[in-house]
């Protein structure tokens, strides 16, 4: 006799109530309203992708340039956003990725209200995310900051956009002369002496007095 191999998901489905299936019913019906918008391969692969929480923000932007009356501009200003946003947020992930409070807290040996803490003074590195923040994990070691990084964060000041010290971390610099150009966040990970840091201390301090003037 054959055995029968049941998708754990139709187990699910059959598991919610009435009001849990509306609601997927609901779902999936703009799903397929959706599905005009990725009949490009490109996009449809772009949009696969992603995480589960910026596919989301994908699919609602993409909702809402179909269902709001907006002048054509309107339309792409919104779309060039939305794009940048996923570029930005692909970004991050070829520093190392990211990582959330509750890590950084393992990590770091604290709780969440000493990560905030941390936060407002400028001695991390963080961006808002669907209302949380998320850590580039290029800044961390395996227990603690990356030696030498709270130095430089400081020195960028608070006035400085977090996505500007993002590209600066990124920006290959000469440290000793010799003509080998080397990220600050590959300088730090490599193990930067008292000299690479403290030029790195005092580029990350000149950019942000010129952030902040």
């Amino acid at each position: 006799m054959m055995s029968m191999i049941i998708d754990p998901r139709l187990n699910a489905v059959q598991s919610l109530n009435e009001f849990q299936r509306n609601l997927l019913q609901r779902i999936h019906n703009i799903a397929l309203v959706l599905m005009p918008e990725f009949e490009d391969k490109t996009q449809a692969m772009e949009a696969v992708s992603l995480d589960d929480k910026a596919l989301m923000q994908r699919l609602y932007a993409t909702l809402l340039e179909q269902n709001v009356r907006a002048p054509e501009n309107e339309l792409c200003k919104a779309r060039r956003r939305r794009e940048n946003l996923e570029k930005f947020y692909a970004q991050l992930e070829e520093t190392g990725g990211t990582i959330k409070v509750n890590d950084v807290a393992a990590i770091l040996g604290i709780s969440r209200q000493g990560v905030h803490a941390r936060l407002k003074k400028n001695r991390l590195l963080a961006f808002k995310q669907n209302g949380d923040f998320i850590f580039p994990r290029f800044q961390f070691a395996e227990t603690g900051l990356l030696p030498g990084f709270e130095e430089v964060i400081s020195a960028f000041g608070a006035n400085l956009h977090p996505v500007m010290i993002l590209n600066a971390l990124q920006a290959p610099v000469d440290i000793n002369g010799d003509g080998l150009l080397q990220t600050p966040i590959e300088i730090m990970q490599k193990g930067a002496d008292a000299k690479a840091l403290k030029i790195l201390v005092r580029n990350a301090a000149l950019l942000g007095q010129q952030g902040g003037s």
